[in-house]
């Protein structure tokens, strides 16, 4: 699924949107998959190398670093931090309808 940008890589992930359920998970897999791929970029290994520390296929870590989110789920987004010695946390709270 592609954003009004056509691509798959919101330009500003940090403006709050009202969103709908299944655009509100894809929106929390782009924000995850934006900072794993960082994360990985940092890391400076190889495709292959990624790919057995996150216990996935090489292609898999392409569809990462090419930023095809949409591919993976947040549990499997969540375990690929955990791979790599980060936590994740989720705050939830009321927003303003306004």
């Amino acid at each position: 699924m592609k954003n009004k940008n056509n691509s798959s890589i919101p330009k500003d992930t940090d403006t709050p949107v009202l969103l709908n359920h299944s655009d509100a998970a894809l929106d929390l897999r782009i924000q995850l998959g934006h900072e794993l791929r960082k994360i990985l970029i940092q890391k400076r290994l190889k495709q292959r190398e990624l790919a057995i520390i996150l216990a996935v296929q090489q292609p898999e870590v392409s569809h990462l670093f090419n930023g095809h989110f949409n591919r993976f789920t947040i549990d499997r987004l969540v375990q690929f931090f955990n791979r790599l010695g980060w936590i994740v946390k989720f705050q939830v709270y009321p927003c303003d309808f306004d």
